[in-house]
């Protein structure tokens, strides 16, 4: 069976480390697209957490050799040389857009956590105060996301907002430009200096795992 970590684009060469089960890196052309693949024994439906790092640290050397890389996910392997080709050229349109979005770039993410629990219910003398506590505390929590999330948007080629844990003012990923990516952490640093009541984590720079998919993020 056939491992795929990712299309790529501009490849200098293969990794010098080894793939799953330490098989050897191969690349294939498809379409005009070049994949990077490895052979594996058979498709194991609970993916160990060795493949997983294993898996992420081929694709991280990817992107140090090539002009861009749409990431694979783990956990799907192909029967056969058929099987990937048939894959990867049903969505070779959306592959060559995701390659050219993500050219140059490199994914943070970023969590903004509110560090205090609500009081509304201690606070709140009716059902009604209760409901206008809430809806205040979600106004504030989205003018503080907002404040956070516009500047770093506009640093980004594409940026993207999940929902979060329920402490989390923000949780979003940034496809970041490879010029911008020193102004955009300090940007980072400059927000987390002017709201030290909020705990702030960056992370990154990542391979663009986030906006590999066609119409992920917003630009």
């Amino acid at each position: 069976m056939i491992h795929l970590y990712g299309v790529v684009h501009e490849l200098e060469e293969l990794p010098a480390i080894g793939g799953l089960d330490d098989a050897p890196l191969e690349s294939r052309t498809i379409d005009g697209l070049e994949v990077v693949v490895s052979r594996v024994e058979s498709e194991v439906p609970n993916v160990p957490e060795e493949a997983v790092l294993r898996h992420a640290e081929v694709v991280e050397e990817l992107l140090a050799r090539c002009a861009a890389v749409l990431p694979a996910q783990l956990g799907r392997a192909f029967a056969d040389e058929a099987e990937l080709a048939e894959a990867v050229s049903e969505k070779a349109a959306d592959l060559e857009r995701g390659l050219s979005r993500v050219r140059g770039c490199v994914e943070f993410g970023l969590r903004v956590l509110s560090g205090e629990p609500s009081n509304s219910a201690q606070r709140a003398e009716s059902g009604r105060d209760y409901m206008q506590l809430k809806l205040a505390e979600a106004a504030q929590r989205g003018r503080v996301a907002d404040e956070f999330d516009e500047p770093l948007s506009r640093m980004s080629r594409a940026s993207a907002r999940f929902g979060g844990a329920s402490a989390d003012l923000l949780a979003a990923a940034y496809l970041v430009p490879e010029g911008n990516v020193a102004a955009f952490r300090d940007q980072v640093a400059r927000l987390e200096l002017a709201h030290p009541e909020f705990g702030v984590v960056c992370t990154g720079p990542w391979p663009p795992y986030t906006f590999a998919a066609q119409g992920e993020g917003s630009g």
